[in-house]
């Protein structure tokens, strides 16, 4: 008897524990306070499956009925549209380098039995109204 609440009881302590200290370390941590796109100054507005075609107000794509996108001032511009953040470049190891124009030098040769597939062999006999005289 005395065993069996050893167990039990040692059971709800754990449990105890445990609800403690999921609640303890899954705290949320309150979001950082950003500007409000109210305070930010509209450039223009874009369409974002045709990003080249701007709008002057808000409202629907007349390409593709999407809600137009805005873009802000203080946003940075890239030529390409395409942005990697440093750290994951630096993360995945991304390296550049300058284009050079050569030859290339590389072959290599591999032995090799070339024939073809036998299952996948068909004969196609196309049907034509005539007679073949000469081969």
């Amino acid at each position: 008897m005395k065993k069996i609440a050893l167990i039990i009881g040692s059971m709800i302590a754990g449990g105890i524990i445990s609800a403690a200290g999921f609640t303890w370390f899954a705290k949320e941590e309150p979001p950082a306070e950003k500007t409000s796109t109210a305070e930010r100054k509209v450039l223009f507005w874009y369409d974002p499956m045709y990003p080249n075609t701007r709008f002057d107000k808000p409202g629907k794509s007349p390409f593709m009925d999407m809600d137009l996108v805005p873009k802000y001032a203080d946003e940075e511009s890239s030529a390409s549209g395409v942005r990697i953040d440093p750290t994951q470049t630096q993360n995945l190891g991304v390296k550049t380098a300058t284009v050079t124009r050569g030859p290339l030098t590389f072959s290599q040769s591999f032995p090799a039995n070339v024939s073809y597939n036998e299952y996948q062999y068909a004969i196609v006999q196309a049907r034509a109204a005539g007679f073949i005289d000469k081969v």
